[in-house]
């Protein structure tokens, strides 16, 4: 009796044995599959932020795309990417960029098992949408029959009476008055309420060129760091936001509601030069993105001379 029970103790124990052995083995793959997931995980996630990070940045350089690829590049790096691994396409007139990147990241635990590595990637696409309201802006505009705005050129913001045209080009907004102080103040600080694109806005009678000058050389005359149209400060005093409006009655020299918001666009106060009624300003268009809302129905990409850059996928 002894030796059975003898011998049934030791099988016990082998059998223990083999359990515990195959339970080690399942709790090692339970292990490595939570480690190497949340490894996967960490690294999948830093791939895709380094995407948009890289998307976004690209985005701002757009619709130049040599200088987008090149930026884009860049901040990868800066996200520990390889921007070798990166691939980049453009679409939508260069105003979409999309951003795909690839990476290798090797097990720990999960080797035991027989896996090795796994390839993971990131996507990322940005694009340009043109701006729908903007703040600040000074109580002059381009007219819609300038379109398409060039980079650098020179446009004609506001005219005297040598330009023919009965209505000089001095823009009211809601709640503004027809006051040479109010349209000087509006010049130098810009306007505190919102403007949309659809919106219509009135003419400021006469020609206002004293106040004209007055605000706009306080504005060239505050940059001090002798900025030009294609390299100026952030907050350049002369780099304004002003919408692009249709005129919907050109004979009209004064009068509410006979303007339409087409758009906006950023230019480069370049000068105002003439006096008494022969005061005007020129201006440069300068492509520049901005934060703000933005309307993607709006697909003539003459029409989209302001944009915000957002993520779109």
């Amino acid at each position: 009796m002894i030796k059975i029970l003898s011998r049934f103790t030791k099988e016990e124990e082998g059998q223990v044995i083999i359990i515990i052995a195959v339970a080690f083995t399942v709790l090692l793959g339970f292990v490595a599959l939570a480690v190497d997931t949340g490894i996967l995980y960490l690294e999948h996630t830093r791939l895709a932020r380094a995407a948009d990070a890289a998307a976004l940045a690209g985005a701002q350089e757009l619709p130049d795309a040599y200088a987008a690829e090149n930026v884009a590049r860049e901040y990868a790096q800066l996200n520990g990417i390889d921007p070798n691994n990166l691939d980049i396409n453009f679409a939508e007139n260069n105003r979409k960029i999309t951003i795909t990147v690839n990476k290798t990241v090797d097990f720990y635990f999960a080797r035991a098992l027989g896996f090795e590595s796994k390839n993971i990637d990131g996507r990322a696409v940005a694009r340009l949408s043109p701006v729908r309201e903007m703040n600040g802006l000074i109580p002059l505009g381009i007219n819609e029959t300038y379109l398409p705005l060039t980079p650098g050129n020179q446009y004609l913001i506001k005219g005297g009476s040598q330009d023919g045209a009965p209505w000089r080009g001095v823009i009211k907004y809601p709640g503004q008055g027809n006051g040479g102080n109010e349209y000087r103040e509006l010049t130098q600080n810009g306007y505190d309420g919102t403007v949309e694109t659809g919106d219509t806005l009135g003419k400021v009678p006469g020609n206002k060129s004293g106040p004209t000058e007055q605000g706009i050389e306080d504005r060239i005359n505050a940059c001090s760091e002798g900025c030009t149209w294609d390299d100026f400060e952030p907050g350049c005093p002369r780099v304004v936001i002003v919408p692009v409006y249709r005129d919907l009655n050109p004979d009209d020299e004064t009068g509410d509601n006979t303007l339409e918001v087409v758009g906006f666009a950023a230019v480069f106060l370049d000068r105002v030069d003439g006096n008494g009624n022969e005061s005007r300003v020129w201006a440069r268009y300068v492509p520049m993105t901005v934060s703000g809302e933005t309307d993607d129905s709006v697909t003539d990409p003459d029409y989209m001379n302001l944009s915000s850059v957002r993520l779109s996928e």
